[in-house]
This record gives C-alpha cells, sequence and structure tokens, in this order.
C-alpha cells in the first residue's frame, strides 16, 4: 500500500463515524475548544460564591448578583439581558450579627446559625433550656408546657443518633445505579440515581408540601412566641458538625415570623438534650440582630438570549435555566451558584464559537425556587397562562424544550427524560459525540422538586440533568458548608460544554422537540 493511500486510509477511520443531525462536526468542535480549552466557568462560580453571595430571595444582594449576571451577559455581546419581576410581598432577610454560647453548667460555644426571616432578638437575651420532643399533636404540647416556657430556650425535635462515619460523605453514582435507572420502563419508579422520582401533579402536590412540610410547625411557633420563649433550636442528622438551617418558609409579607431560630450542630444538640435528661440545666446566652424588608424591585428572574438567525425559526425558542436564590448560610456555592455558572458559560461558549443558532437560545435564572418555585411559576403564568386554567397562550407552542440544572456541582451523567419517550432517540444522537464523557445515560424516569416541572406541567419537554452526587445531599446542601471548595472544575467544564452543545443542535433541528402528546 503506497504512503498516499495509507494516510487516506487512516484519515477516513480518524473521523468518528456517527450521525450529528442538522449540525455539522465543526460547529461541535468549536463548542469544545471554547468549553474546554478557554473555559471561564470556574471563574464564574467564584464570583458568584464569593463576591455574590449569600443569594437568599428578596435581598439586596440576590439584586446586586443578578446586576452583575446581566452586565456580564452584555459584555459577552449577547442580543438581549433583562429582568422579569416574579413578587410584590416576598420580604428580603439579613444577618447583621449573631452569636450563641451556652454558659452553665459549663462554657461551650454553639455551633448554629439562625433560620431565615426569623425575628431579631433585641439585644442579648440569657435563659434556661428547655427540651420539648417530638409530638404529633399539638394540643398535647400546650397541656404540658402552657405556662412554662416564658424566659426559656427551647430545644425541639430528636436527639441525632451517633455517626461514625464510615460510608463516604462524597460519591459519584455507580455503573449499576446508572444501569438500573437505563432499564426502567416507568417514569415512577423507586429511583436509583437519588433524587426523588414520582408523577407528581405541580400545583396541588406543591400546595401539600407547603403545607405539610414547608409550614408544618408555624401553629407551634406562634405558641411558643405566645408563651413568651426567648428562641428555638433545632438540628439536622449532618456530620461531623454540619449546620443545616433550611427549614422556614414565613418569606411573604403576610407571613407570621417565628421568634429568633437557630440550627445547630447535631453534636452540640446531643450535648444540650443529655444534659436536659440528666436535669443539668444548661442556660444558654445568644442574640440575633436580623432585618427584614419588602424590596419588591429586588424579586427578578434573569434572562438572556441569543437571537435565531433563521427567519422562519427565530420565534421558537430553547430555553435553559437554573435557580438563581440560594440559603443564606454560606455561599450557595452548589446550591445553585454551580447551575447557573453552567447556563452562562453555556450561553457564552456558543457566542464566542461565533455560531449563528437557527432558533432563539434562552437563559433563565430563576428567584425564590427555595421557597416553591417562584420565580419560574411567574413566568410561566405570565407567558403561558394560568395554572389551574385550560387555556394557553401561543408562546407555549414556541418554546422547544427547556433544560435545566439543580443537583449540585457533580459531572452531568445523562438526562432524566420525565416520561417523554420520544426524545430518548433524538438525546441519543445528540450525546453520542460525547460518549467518551460519559455524559449520554438516559433514563424515562420522571425527577422532582426543582424548576423543569414548571415547564413539564405545560407540557413543554422539560428537563433536569442527572448529575454525580458528590457530597452534595451529604455536606453542601443548604448548610454552612455549601462552598466553592466543594466545586470541582472538571465536572463544571464537562457541564458547560456539553449542555453548549445539546441546546446549539436542539436549535438547528429541522423541527421542534417531540413532546409526550
Amino acid at each position: 500500500m503506497n504512503t498516499i493511500i495509507k494516510l487516506l486510509f487512516i484519515g477516513l477511520f480518524a473521523i468518528p463515524i456517527c450521525s450529528f443531525g442538522q449540525t455539522n462536526s465543526q460547529d461541535l468542535a468549536k463548542i469544545n475548544t471554547e468549553g474546554f480549552q478557554n473555559s471561564q466557568v470556574m471563574s464564574l462560580i467564584a464570583d458568584l460564591s464569593d463576591v455574590y453571595a449569600p443569594r437568599l430571595t428578596g435581598t439586596d444582594q440576590y439584586l446586586a448578583a443578578a446586576e452583575w449576571v446581566k452586565q456580564t451577559m452584555n459584555s459577552w455581546g449577547m442580543d438581549e439581558a433583562y429582568f422579569e419581576n416574579y413578587c410584590d410581598d416576598c420580604m428580603g432577610w439579613e444577618v447583621k450579627s449573631f452569636n450563641v454560647e451556652m454558659v452553665a453548667p459549663a462554657y461551650m460555644k454553639i455551633q448554629a446559625y439562625p433560620y431565615a426571616w426569623t425575628e431579631s432578638s433585641n439585644g442579648v437575651q440569657e435563659g434556661e433550656l428547655v427540651w420539648i420532643e417530638p409530638s404529633p399533636d399539638l394540643d398535647h404540647v400546650k397541656n404540658k408546657w402552657t405556662g412554662k416556657l416564658k424566659g426559656k430556650t427551647v430545644l425541639i425535635g430528636s436527639a441525632p443518633d451517633q455517626n461514625m462515619l464510615f460510608d463516604a460523605l462524597s460519591t459519584r453514582l455507580t455503573e449499576e445505579a446508572i444501569a438500573e435507572a437505563e432499564r426502567s420502563i416507568h417514569p415512577a419508579p423507586d429511583n436509583p440515581l437519588g433524587p426523588s422520582a414520582g408523577n407528581v401533579d405541580l400545583i396541588e402536590d406543591l400546595e401539600i408540601i407547603f403545607e405539610q412540610f414547608m409550614q408544618k410547625d408555624d401553629a407551634f411557633f406562634a405558641f411558643l412566641k405566645a408563651e413568651g420563649a426567648l428562641a428555638i433550636f433545632g438540628t439536622t442528622p449532618l456530620f461531623p458538625g454540619i449546620v443545616h438551617p433550611s427549614g422556614t418558609y414565613n418569606f411573604r409579607e403576610s407571613d407570621e415570623k417565628p421568634i429568633p431560630y437557630f440550627a445547630i450542630s447535631p453534636e452540640n444538640f446531643g450535648k444540650l438534650s443529655r444534659l436536659t435528661k440528666r436535669e443539668k440545666t444548661p442556660k444558654i446566652k445568644f442574640h440575633l440582630d436580623s432585618e427584614l424588608y419588602l424590596k419588591p424591585e429586588n424579586n427578578v428572574n434573569v434572562l438572556a438570549e441569543i437571537t435565531g438567525s433563521d427567519p422562519k425559526l427565530k420565534d421558537e425558542v430553547v430555553m435553559i435555566g437554573a435557580h438563581f436564590d440560594s440559603w443564606h448560610p454560606a455561599s450557595g456555592a452548589t446550591d445553585n451558584g454551580a447551575g447557573s455558572a453552567v447556563m452562562m458559560e453555556a450561553m457564552r461558549i456558543i457566542k464566542a464559537s461565533g455560531l449563528k443558532p437557527k432558533r432563539t437560545i434562552r437563559m433563565a435564572l430563576w428567584g425564590g425556587e427555595e421557597q416553591g418555585y417562584v420565580g419560574s411559576l411567574a413566568y410561566a403564568e405570565n407567558h403561558f397562562g394560568k395554572v389551574k386554567e385550560t387555556a394557553r397562550k401561543k408562546e407555549v407552542e414556541k418554546i422547544s424544550a427547556y433544560l435545566n440544572m439543580d443537583n449540585g456541582a457533580g459531572q452531568m451523567r445523562g438526562i432524566y427524560l420525565q416520561g417523554n419517550e420520544a426524545v430518548k432517540p433524538v438525546f441519543e444522537e445528540m450525546l453520542a459525540p460525547y460518549e467518551h464523557l460519559d455524559v449520554n445515560h438516559l433514563t424515562i424516569q420522571n425527577t422532582n422538586m426543582t424548576d423543569h416541572d414548571v415547564f413539564d406541567y405545560y407540557n413543554i419537554p422539560g428537563f433536569q440533568i442527572i448529575q454525580d452526587r458528590l457530597n452534595y445531599m451529604t455536606v453542601t446542601h443548604h448548610t454552612n458548608l455549601d462552598a466553592l471548595e466543594y466545586v470541582p472544575e472538571r465536572d463544571m467544564m464537562i457541564n458547560a460544554t456539553v449542555i453548549a452543545a445539546l441546546v446549539y443542535q436542539i436549535a438547528e433541528r429541522e423541527g421542534m422537540m417531540p413532546r409526550k402528546d
């Protein structure tokens, strides 16, 4: 075989034998070069977590972060970057200063962080601790404790079990778990990948969740306030020493605000409960200086667009998104600065690559997701039609798909298809060029409890990304450790580049993405 024939033979088999649909392989090469060799994603997440954090719904910090995103998107040459307000009565809440100590029977600095939207203490307070163990019957609690709580600090909940930390705090999804999910034939089995799976009715189930979970303790908090208790301590069994102040949802202007309420570490809770059981009554000294305020202008979704280049298709839209708000005890790096930075970087990659997608690509960073999809629901009602009504606006028909990222900073491993069988071969083809990165696993399963649920409710193809768990649910989710140190660079680069490639291919398709009906 002569040299020229040898070179042609080698060159032929060096080209991947796969179809890119309507997308030229050179376009994907441009995306890969920009995403992997010129990445800015870690710079973005560093700004979000170190400079513009925390981003609690309704706060001045949230608005400052949103302004930074809009300015950044404009600097990259997006065709539009703008705000849409989503709430007129979502209140801001900020901590100015706090301290919690046990001063008797011996001194102990208590690892604590206040829950959001709780009242200030009006200076330093000091009082004995009592422990109210869980009871499903509020009347039983009232019968036992009425007249006994004035000037007391109240420990509530169960003492956490011991934890020797034999299990790994950080894990990646196993091949067995992914294979089990891929074999699923029903959207709502037991989910081997971790997040909840089910057939969720967005409106009815969300109302039940708020009533039975998010606001289940409101009557109890009102009783403590009426009895003159000074403060409340609770915990979540996250070891070692993790503080998890996720649990107050009194963010509306009309909501009754609890007395000062602190999450404390499970180890501190254990000691306080043991002392109380032995009648070695702890004495607690604390203060909380916090501020509640209402500024409706802070409550904005952040949107940015690359306008489609095809005159016939540019009115059709491919959307990507993540929630932008975070809880307050840390910097919101994994929840959900990581998802927000990935979506910003995906937009930058497409723009910087010089690509001109046929359809419009729109990024949305949502506010108020932690309070029950407040931002994305407001957007949907404004653009798609009212919930609980059958009438729909024409814009519903113009959204080809919505891709969401909100399960931490772990690497993308695939896509939850949300029961949509028709999109499976489409995603298989689009992800084929990235098989070597192990991001191409598809499961028919649903996953719930983030903003893609809103789009699915309106029968828009809405999808959540499967991600490696890392330490999302064991260390960082809504805790004082949600920091940049738990965001791996390679995972973030892969996520942003693959999302950019996916959304660009969807925008280039001859037709819209297929819907369930």
